[in-house]
């Protein structure tokens, strides 16, 4: 008799998509390499159901040929791309296709809801990248793009699977990036290794998607929404909870700063009245508070001298008096020295006119007349021949002596001017030490007024140190009064939490699907005595495995075993059409090393049975080096085989 345990046996039923359903809504029917738009280097032909891309290892092939560097992770890319992914390749891998082929493009034939959409991409610069409604990749090729074609399939996706999402997605998804996202959860990287069910795009392989640097609650909202597990009353509980964490966080980094400011301002009013650790702001018994220290301060600073500066105006008044003098001094000096000039210069004009008609020779002194220049004798013997006047010889003789008198006169009087001014240049010159103690002077009163003003900056400086210290603590004082404790939010959240968890409670109908679906992969996949579920709480979405008698187990192959049976299980749920998805998944290489190759194989086996049931509504493309089972080796379940060697054996033909 069968256990009550074995009673509640989980079963893996094949899924069972809607009545009327001939095929799956979304799948990849072909995929194409061109060296050129007319030579076509590898041709892909995928189908509903099982497609499996397999490069042997050496224990498959018996060959001594690497299994990895054939392009299967590249092949996975390429499909992404034509599915919408902004990049095909990291920036080097690009750049080595750009130079080998840089005429080069891929295409793929995606067939939605039975409407064929050819997605072209140029291997080269991107920018020539267009979707059109076509029959084969060729008519589009040939087509051409024109404008209004779509750039990428993700508005067709978006509008035929995930449209009941809009408005519904986090703030960090806008509508344009919800199939960005889930494609990412679809189409996993093989570079995070299964290791999470969050865990979507590696930074390493450069995709540039939007789920690359989503964080795990926003995904974890996509991942929900899209299984049906979010209804509106718990997104707007969700939001509303952010809004009062968001809210208490920011009163809680106010309330620290302010407690900082406190501290910082309660040491340095402390530090600047010299006061320790243990004075509060109040007088206590035998010991001053930092008011009264903080008034006595401001009163002594108060109190301080400020020092008079020297009577600068009576040295500027003294040394003014004295440059007067010595500039009447300067002033009569230099009238003396004129007059003295001019006096002599007087006084050789006449004797100059005294000496007129007198002309000195070696033999004696002849006498001229002035006026004829003649010789006296001449004209006493013979008379005058020229002039017409009688000469006054007399009056001639007195206007001379005159002269000489006149000029005699002016000399004595230039001696006088110039003694005169000798005696003023002495005073002068007894003038210039008292200039010069005066100057000193000036520059010690400079000096001291100078420093007088430093001083009273010092003292206008310790005042105003001393009222800002006061002001401080009694700010501070009163802070302290004023200090309210945080409001924690606690009811609101409480309340709001509360909700979260009833929302929860009604995600847990479409979780339990979910979950139902996980126990019956696992039950199917694994050994018996194995139990699994799904947890949905405040902390996340955690998929376990337990063996019997050994509690929870984690190891690389085991983590990323439920990770695959936690996809397939979406996979089964959007084939039934109860999940917001298209049934199309890529596991690229999901094999840990040490995952037992009789549970790899069931992974085929498992997705067989499903495409066996029933006419295929889904497509599972998976890439191994591992061999499938040898009734799934053959080409209709073998999509493409490839090699590392040689080089026409790789995904592009050739040595990229």
């Amino acid at each position: 008799m069968a256990s009550q345990a074995d009673l509640f046996a989980p079963v893996m039923n094949p899924p069972k998509a809607p009545e009327g359903r001939a095929g799956p809504r979304l799948w990849v029917r072909r995929l194409a390499i061109f060296k050129d738009r007319q030579t076509v280097i590898r041709n892909v032909l995928l189908k509903p159901g099982l497609n499996i891309v397999w490069t042997p290892d050496m224990t498959s092939s018996g060959r001594r040929a690497l299994a990895h560097g054939s392009g299967k992770t590249t092949f996975c890319r390429l499909l992404r791309a034509c599915l919408g992914e902004q990049s095909y390749a990291t920036d080097a891998q690009r750049s080595r296709l750009m130079t080998r082929l840089p005429d080069g493009l891929f295409a793929a034939e995606i067939l939605i809801d039975g409407v064929c959409w050819v997605a072209i991409r140029p291997l080269g610069l991107p920018g020539g990248e267009f979707v059109v409604q076509a029959d084969m990749i060729e008519d589009a090729i040939e087509r051409g793009r024109r404008d209004g074609d779509h750039v990428a399939i993700d508005p067709v996706i978006v509008g035929s699977f995930l449209s009941s999402l809009a408005g519904a997605t986090p703030p960090e998804v806008s509508h344009e990036q919800v199939w960005d996202v889930l494609r990412a959860w679809l189409t996993r990287d093989q570079e995070c290794r299964l290791a999470d069910i969050l865990a979507w795009r590696s930074s390493q392989t450069q995709t540039r998607s939007r789920a690359q640097v989503l964080g795990e609650t926003a995904k974890l909202t996509m991942v929900r929404l899209a299984l049906r597990a979010l209804d509106a009353e718990e997104r707007a509980a969700a939001a509303r909870e952010r809004e009062l964490v968001a809210t208490v966080e920011d009163e809680r980094r106010r309330h620290v700063y302010q407690q900082q400011r406190f501290a910082d301002g309660l040491k340095a009013v402390r530090l600047a009245l010299g006061a320790s650790d243990d004075v509060g702001f109040e007088d206590g018994i035998g010991q001053k508070g930092l008011v009264s220290l903080a008034e006595a301060a401001l009163v002594e600073a108060i109190r301080t001298a400020v020092p008079k500066p020297p009577d600068v105006g009576a040295i500027f008044a003294r040394q003014k008096a004295l440059n007067v003098e010595r500039e009447t001094l300067r002033t009569r000096q230099q009238q003396l020295d004129n007059d003295a000039r001019f006096k002599r210069g007087e006084a050789e004009r006449y004797r100059s006119e005294a000496s007129l008609g007198e002309i000195d020779i070696t033999q004696g002194r002849i006498r001229v007349c002035p006026v004829c220049r003649v010789s006296i004798d001449e004209i006493k013997a013979n008379g005058c021949g020229i002039s017409l006047e009688p000469c006054d010889l007399a009056a001639l003789k007195s206007a001379v002596a005159a002269k000489h008198k006149k000029a005699t006169d002016l000399d004595n009087e230039a001696g006088g001017a110039e003694q005169e001014s000798k005696i003023i240049g002495a005073q002068i010159q007894q003038l210039e030490p008292k200039r010069l103690a005066l100057e000193a002077e000036v520059k010690d009163a400079d000096d001291a007024t100078r420093a007088a003003q430093v001083v009273t900056k010092e003292i206008q400086d310790k005042i105003y140190r001393a009222r800002r210290t006061l002001d401080d603590v009694r700010a501070l004082r009163e802070s302290l009064k004023n200090e309210k404790p945080i409001p924690s939010g606690t009811v609101a959240l409480e309340t709001v939490r509360a909700q979260l968890d009833s929302g929860r409670s009604r995600a847990r109908v479409a979780i339990r699907m979910l979950e139902e679906r996980y126990q019956g992969i696992m039950a199917a996949w694994l050994p018996e005595g194995i139990t699994s579920a799904i947890k949905l709480d405040g902390h996340g979405l955690k998929v376990d495995a337990e063996f019997a008698g050994r509690g929870e187990v984690s190891t690389a192959a085991l983590d990323s075993l439920k990770i695959v049976a936690f996809d397939l299980a979406a996979l089964h749920m959007a084939i039934e059409e109860k999940a917001d998805l298209p049934a199309f998944l890529i596991h690229d290489s999901p094999r840990e090393a040490d995952l037992d190759g009789q549970l790899y194989a069931g992974l085929f086996k498992l997705v067989h049975t499903w495409e066996e049931a029933r006419t295929p509504c889904f497509q599972y493309i998976v890439t191994t080096t591992t061999a499938p089972p040898a009734e799934l080796q053959d080409e209709r379940y073998v999509r493409l085989q490839m090699s590392s060697t040689p080089a026409d054996m790789r995904l592009f033909a050739m040595d990229i």
